[in-house]
């Protein structure tokens, strides 16, 4: 069943939802307003017998006389009274018969009697009622008074009627209804659907119609848009680096190509396959570098580096790290702060300090600093360097894929732009976040890297 009504559109579904619940509240609300309608009327037949038969005991105690003058059907009521002998005394027809017999006579004697049963004058629906007179010279008589029933019961039958007809009519109409509100409802949404299967990346700047208004299916409509330009914002930005890494892969292989050629040409002079050899090796570090930076990123964008409850000291890392790192001359690293442990495995923060100290020290002009400090919640590696700090177009867009500066921070040594945006990625898979500026200790650049601290 369950299978069946996902196959169903959402209109349809709606629409069986709405009949199965309307059937069900027209369903208790039409039993609820039967039975009260019968109760009532059963109530009222009741209530009219009980006023008629009172009054007969009323006048019997003030004049008994009367009783044989009353009239025998007094609006559609019969009435009868029953001496202690069980005999009737009115009306005072020969041979009249009580409509109680003796076992019923005797219980309406001890409390008031009510029974439907068939009488002679009022059909085979009739109600009877019955009072016994408990003071007086006239105590232990019986006053009865009937009336037929058959009117309530035609008023139950039509009702009855008139919801059994009524009743699917008005589930039909509301049913109905509810697909034609429904199909109004979702239009926009078939409209954006049609228009989804038609967007492709050919046309990124298409979007879907926005439907007026501030509903959810509007809401919808935004969010859906807003999720398309997110898309094309990140397409944009994959083609981008794709053309990037292709353009930075090209350079070192086609260096590499002419190098061996030259080789090959000169196979018979030592110093020509010498020097072309180690002109192909530096070519082939830059590719390994540039290939370990493009997979660092990779493993970022695939949630492969994460957090681990292991925690990895700061300071000792860093310092570490930057013992192992090629020394320029001239240039001084200092290490400074109290040692801290921070979340993340150690080969990701050795990755991080590798890529800032020797990214500070390419442009420093004769020293750099490390500093560690922590706070409640957070530590902080903050590296920085006297030398001319970020190119105010560089700036904003340091920790991009394949950003360089022009003029202030070149590529001489043939970097491509990967090691700020490698430890972006880094800091943000972990659960920290970076940020660059030119105003360093030093007077140069500053990159502060925040990473959670661990317990």
């Amino acid at each position: 069943m369950k299978v069946a009504l996902r196959s169903l559109s959402l209109r349809a579904r709606l629409t069986i939802l709405l009949f199965v619940g309307t059937t069900a509240v027209l369903a208790v609300a039409a039993v609820a307003l039967y039975l009260d309608v019968g109760a009532e009327a059963n109530s009222a037949v009741t209530a009219e017998l009980r006023v008629h038969a009172a009054d007969i005991a009323a006048t019997i105690n003030q004049s008994p006389l009367r009783v044989n003058q009353s009239p025998r059907r007094v609006r559609g009521v019969v009435s009868q009274v029953i001496n202690g002998n069980d005999r009737v005394v009115y009306p005072t027809d020969a041979g009249e018969t009580p409509l109680l017999s003796p076992a019923q006579l005797t219980r309406a004697r001890r409390h008031e009697l009510i029974v439907d049963k068939s009488v002679e004058d009022l059909g085979n629906q009739a109600r009877l009622l019955a009072l016994s007179i408990r003071k007086g010279p006239k105590n232990g008589w019986v006053v009865i008074a009937a009336t037929s029933t058959a009117a309530p019961h035609r008023a139950e039958r039509r009702l009855l009627l008139l919801l059994g007809v009524g009743g699917p009519l008005l589930i039909a109409a509301i049913t109905g209804t509810g697909w034609l509100l429904a199909g109004a409802a979702l239009r926009p949404v078939r409209r954006m659907a049609r228009e989804a299967t038609t967007i492709s990346l050919v046309e990124p700047g298409r979007r879907l119609p926005q439907p007026p208004g501030n509903d959810e299916i509007a809401e919808l409509g935004r969010t859906l848009n807003q999720m398309l330009g997110r898309i094309e914002s990140t397409l944009a930005h994959e083609r981008a680096f794709v053309d990037d890494a292709s353009h930075e892969l090209r350079t070192p292989i086609a260096v590499l190509r002419g190098e061996l050629e030259l080789t090959a040409l000169d196979v018979d002079d030592p110093e020509v396959v010498t020097r072309g050899l180690r002109s192909a090796l530096e070519e082939t570090d830059r590719l390994i570098r540039l290939s370990d930076g493009l997979l660092m990123l990779a493993r970022a964008d695939a949630g492969q580096i994460t957090a681990t409850a292991g925690a990895t000291p700061l300071r000792a890392t860093a310092a570490a790290t930057t013992h192992r790192l090629p020394s320029r001359d001239g240039i001084v690293i200092e290490i400074s702060g109290d040692e801290v442990s921070v979340l993340g495995d150690s080969s990701w923060i050795e990755e991080i300090v590798t890529n800032l100290v020797s990214n500070a020290t390419k442009y420093a002009a004769s020293n750099v600093q490390v500093e560690v400090a922590a706070d409640e919640h957070h530590a902080y590696l903050r590296v920085a360097d006297d030398g001319n700090g970020f190119a105010p177009t560089l700036l904003d867009r340091a920790f991009d894929r394949f950003a360089r500066a022009d003029l202030v921070r070149g590529r001489e040594d043939g970097g491509a732009g990967l090691g700020l945006a490698i430890v972006a990625s880094i800091a943000r898979a972990l659960g920290g976040a970076v940020r660059a500026a030119n105003e360093g200790p030093l007077g140069g650049a500053l990159v502060e890297v925040r990473l959670p601290r661990a317990s």
